[in-house]
């Protein structure tokens, strides 16, 4: 799949930390709180939305792990970062 081509210039920041290996890409999209539902997750997903790291997501279990950065509508950049182990 080719990745998907965005002007990073106008995508709104957001940096989410995680304490665990992964977070769900529904999950994610909640947390950071572009969507107020999963449903909307899910659809935002299914309709092709949502890129991780430039390429399309098509599973919306998808594990999301720090390092990754996924993007909802070429509107908002979402940085998932790991917590720092004490």
């Amino acid at each position: 799949m080719e990745p998907v081509k965005r002007n990073r210039k106008s995508l709104k920041e957001i940096t989410i930390e995680i304490d665990t290996d992964f977070i769900p890409a529904v999950a994610l999209l909640k947390l950071a709180g572009v969507v107020e539902s999963g449903g909307q997750a899910s659809l935002a997903v299914e309709q092709g939305h949502i890129t991780m790291d430039g390429v399309v997501l098509q599973e919306k279990r998808k594990k999301i792990r720090p390092g990754s950065t996924v993007v909802f509508n070429n509107q908002v950049a979402i940085h998932v970062t790991g917590a720092a182990k004490a």
